[in-house]
């Protein structure tokens, strides 16, 4: 009401500037919001919004037909088509010199108020003198964030000199406006590209400065230079169609969908947190000393396989124990051995087509001959020979020879192997080399290492 009916937002438009209406936008979305949540009352309101300390920022990137003043300190990160410095001349020390200043004392430093530069110690003179210095080096960066502000046009004015008893005029001396002006017009190690004009308003004189003069643009660009270009050759080839991206095959997904009991929802539930709860123990037990193991099992099981029996989770933990103390399985959870390794790598397949290979090995070991993988199968029954595997789980089969084919280009040099571990027997099953080299003939051989 106070800002529609009584008029109260026009006003404060009209008195702030439309710039005010984002704040008061915000402030209303900040009152519905609490009437939404909250018993609406006003002095509830009040405490609300002091307890939230909202913030409001305006992007002031958005661009906008207006004029901007602020500090160069606001300017930061910010840019305009045009930009003008409008106060250049003064003292780079300010108008006052700093009195406050940082004192070097043993172990750290402290503040000084130095107020007569006639009082002064060797201490305090030194402290004065490099206060004097931080200042002037931060007047200098502010000109370099100043000036970088402009996109195609940068106006630098100031006030008028100032007039000696002499009636010479003269500016502070390392001011902004004496430094460009050196620069850009007053140096004579540079080009001169600056151009004396008379004001607009036929009041003084400005110099305009350019890159490249007018003068020296049209010299280097005569008639029919065009024809003394030489175009390369790329210029007059037909466009090359780029090769097709290479499918991505991700081999975890590539084998036979395991096998679980049973047919219902309920079941297949069971089984697939059955045997994640598998991989997670086979993952982490082997960082844990042995003697506490079927502690750290029986705790994690009791925590995250709250939708097993204890039975199960018995049977889950046993089956997991069993693999690790197995002396089969030593190398592959030994110190050298890695959990979770992702495999990532490119090969070539049939018409020379790119493959990507993109998965994860449940666990790698290298030593000095050889590099082993095996990934842990969690279906039930498992198969006991590799007649069983083919005939169920040839996938399986393929999804191993990718993650070799990938590591042999890793590991040039030395022999990979594969191996199954089915949790349900417990058992380690290699598949053998030349199986695996059987189900991806002609779909690839290695291009590059991945």
């Amino acid at each position: 009401r106070v800002l529609s009916l009584d008029n109260g937002r026009r006003r404060i438009l009209e008195r702030l500037g439309h710039e005010a209406a984002d704040a008061l936008d915000e402030f209303l979305n900040l009152a519905l919001a609490y009437e939404s949540r909250e018993t609406p009352s006003l002095q509830g309101f009040i405490a609300w919004l002091r307890a939230a300390q909202a913030e409001v920022k305006r992007d002031m990137e958005i661009t906008r037909d207006e004029v901007r003043v602020m500090t160069v300190h606001g300017a930061k990160g910010l840019e305009a088509p045009i930009v003008i410095l409008a106060d250049t001349t003064t003292r780079p020390e300010g108008h006052h010199p700093p009195r406050l200043m940082e004192l070097p004392l043993a172990g750290g430093a402290g503040l000084i108020w130095a107020a007569s530069q006639a009082k002064d110690t060797p201490v305090t003179a030194d402290a004065r003198e490099a206060t004097a210095i931080a200042t002037v080096n931060e007047y200098r960066r502010l000109l370099y964030v100043a000036m970088t502000r402009a996109q195609r046009k940068l106006v630098i004015c100031g006030t008028a000199p100032r007039v000696k008893k002499d009636g010479t005029e003269s500016i502070p001396d390392g001011c902004w406006y004496q430094l460009v002006k050196h620069a850009l017009v007053d140096n004579p190690l540079e080009p001169d590209f600056a151009t004396e004009a008379n004001a607009e308003d036929g009041d003084g004189i400005v110099w305009h400065y350019r890159k490249l003069p007018d003068a020296m643009k049209s010299a280097s660009s005569p008639a029919g230079a065009e024809s003394a270009i030489a175009f390369p050759d790329w210029l007059h080839r037909s466009y090359t169609p780029d090769p097709p991206r290479g499918a991505v095959i991700a081999p975890s997904s590539d084998g036979d969908e395991e096998e679980h009991f049973g047919t219902s929802a309920f079941e297949r539930g069971v089984a697939l947190e059955r045997g994640r709860l598998v991989h997670r123990l086979m993952q982490s037990l082997p960082d844990i000393p042995q003697q506490h193991r079927a502690e750290a099992a029986r705790r994690y099981l009791a925590r995250a396989g709250k939708s097993l029996d204890a039975a199960a989770q018995n049977e889950i933990a046993a089956q997991a124990l069993a693999i690790l103390d197995d002396a089969k399985f030593s190398a592959l959870f030994g110190e050298n051995s890695r959990a979770e390794l992702p495999i990532v790598g490119r090969l070539t397949g049939a018409r020379q087509a790119e493959i990507l290979v993109s998965g994860q090995v449940d666990r790698l070991v290298v030593t000095n001959d050889s590099v082993l993988i095996a990934d842990y199968k969690t279906n039930r029954p498992a198969p006991h020979d590799i007649a069983g595997l083919l005939a169920r789980h040839g996938g399986y089969v393929r999804q191993l020879a990718l993650y070799r084919a990938v590591l042999t280009q890793i590991y040039p040099g030395k022999i990979v192997r594969a191996a199954l571990i089915w949790t349900d027997i417990p058992a380690l099953m290699e598949v053998p080399e030349s199986l695996m080299d059987e189900r991806i003939a002609g779909m690839h051989r290695p291009v590059s290492k991945p």
